[in-house]
This record gives structure tokens, sequence and C-alpha cells, in this order.
């Protein structure tokens, strides 16, 4: 008689366990081998072991993740994500993590340069006696001040709850491929595309405007759009409006988001966004989404529609 087995993960179960039906046995040594899989999986993806610590709060794992966006450490760099995660230890108090964000303003890691912010977060540092802190205010100007706000949370974005279908997934990964080519943010992209046609691929306006990003045909035809209904068309050449957007208006991102919704002649007439209700709205929801007044913008782009 068989007193005992040996499994794949090395338990071993006593001989009255064996006593059970053979389908018992069956279900318990799946479940067993699932468990002893799941956890080798974990441990050969730390990435995933410390974003699951930091999702359930453990600030030294929020910091870590953090750290790892910021230089590229088994995940692609990413900054907003590297400062997201920093704020939300930060806030709580994580005096690396303070010191990081201001790191990240003083040297303009991936983010446009604040020397106000740096020092804002700097203070916040040397109060828990950081001597590193401590010395880097010291060189600064300990007087400025800023109204900026980060470390704000912000709203859900559609695209990011359980609303978004397989066509908004789609639609998603398309943006994150094709953003960052031209240095723009992808939450940018999709608070737009929400709010132009709330994700749909063959939206059209009463004015004539097509597909994702609305385009006008006089503006697909200008940055390059051969056929305005292809979605990844569609997207590049939205992208690259607001990346000469961007630029028009030094990575204001209230006069961008009004140029694109009621043309640049209309912001140039008004000195600011103009006073229509739809463009107003437009800009004060989509703002509320993206999180940022600024965006970092190329300074010698042309009309490029390649």
């Amino acid at each position: 008689m068989i007193k005992k087995i040996t499994l794949t993960h090395n338990s071993i179960l006593p001989a009255s366990v064996l006593r059970c039906t053979p389908y018992a046995l069956l279900i318990l040594c799946i479940l067993l081998f699932s468990s002893a899989s799941l956890a080798q999986m974990r441990d050969s993806n730390p990435i995933t072991e410390i974003t699951h610590q930091a999702q359930q709060g453990n600030l030294a794992a929020q910091v870590k993740l953090a750290t790892a966006y910021e230089h590229g450490e088994g995940v692609a760099k990413n900054p907003d994500k590297a400062v997201g995660w920093y704020c939300k230890a930060a806030i709580k108090g994580a005096t690396d993590a303070q010191r990081s964000l201001a790191w990240m303003f003083l040297n303009a890691r991936g983010i446009e340069k604040d020397e106000a912010l740096a020092v804002r977060w700097f203070k916040a540092a040397a109060k828990s006696g950081d001597k590193y802190s401590l010395q880097m205010l010291s060189r600064l100007d300990k007087n400025l001040k800023t109204k900026k706000r980060i470390c704000v949370a912000l709203p859900t974005p559609y695209w990011e709850s359980r609303k978004c279908s397989k066509s908004c997934k789609k639609v998603v990964k398309v943006v994150n491929d094709i953003a960052p080519g031209y240095n723009v943010e992808p939450r940018l992209v999709l608070a737009l595309i929400q709010q132009e046609s709330n994700f749909k691929v063959k939206a059209r306006s009463h004015k004539g405007a097509i597909g994702l990003m609305q385009l006008m045909p006089a503006t697909a035809k200008r940055f390059g759009v051969k056929n305005a209904w292809a979605p990844e068309q569609n997207i590049k050449g939205g992208v690259r409006y607001l990346v000469w957007l961007l630029k028009q208006y030094q990575g204001n991102v209230a006069l961008t988001l009004a140029g694109y919704n009621a043309g640049e002649k209309a912001v140039e007439r008004y000195k600011g966004i103009p006073p229509y209700k739809e463009t107003q709205r437009y800009v004060k929801r989509i703002m509320k989404i993206y999180g940022k007044t600024h965006h970092p913008y190329e300074k010698n782009i042309t009309m490029n529609t390649q």
C-alpha cells in the first residue's frame, strides 16, 4: 500500500489524504501545482510582485516601483508613472519619495524642470531630517514658490475602467505605441479621444470631422493623412497636429486644446481660449482628466507630416 506521494513542488501528502477518492486527489494536485506555478511566475517577475505590493499600499514598494519607472529598470521608462508612484508614497510621508520627486523636478528627469516644485519637496523631506535634502536646500532659493499642484488624485479615465471594450483597448494600445514616438504623453491623446469620439472609430460630426480624433478633411490633408477612417492614420494625424499646436502655444495645454477644438485663428483672435461654451467645456473636461497645465514641446518642430 502506498503511504505517501511526492509532488513536483516537494510537498508530501500523508496516507490519510490518499484514502480520498481519486477525483478529490486529482483536484488537490491541480490546486497545489497551480499555487506553486503562480508563486514561481511571481518570483520570475519581480516587477509583478512589487506592483502588487505597491497597489496594496506598501510605501517601500511604491518607491521601488517609481524608481523602476524613472530609470527603466525592468520596465519601460515612464516619467509620468514614476511621478505618480512617488506621489502616492510622498503624500504619506515617505522621505525617499519626497527627495526623489524633488530631484526629478530639479534635473528635468523626463519632465519639465521646475525648481520651485523641487524646493517644495526638498523642504518636505528636510522636515524628517533628511541630510541630503537639507544640503540641497542650502544651494537653492528657499523662497521659491509655485501655484502648481502635483500629487493630486486624478479621476479614473474611461479607458482604464471596465467600460473600455475590446475595440477601446485596441485604440489604447495604438495610442501607447504611437504617442511616445512624437514625445506626446498618451494620457493627453487618450483624454482628447475620449472627448472627441468616445473611442468610436466610425465617429463623424455634423461639421464633417472624422474618426477617433475627429480630423477635419483639411487638417487630415495638412498632416499627411490619406485615409482618416483608418484608426492608426487618424491617430497619427491627430498627434502630429497636437505636436504642432504644443509648439505654437509653448506647451500651454489649455491653449493647445482650444486650438484643436476651435482652430488656431480663433485662439489668436481672442488672445486666449475663445468665449465659446463648447470650447470652454471641451478644454475643462480634457484638462480635468489629463491633470496638467503644461506639456513638454519640441521647439524646432516644423510642419512635419511624416
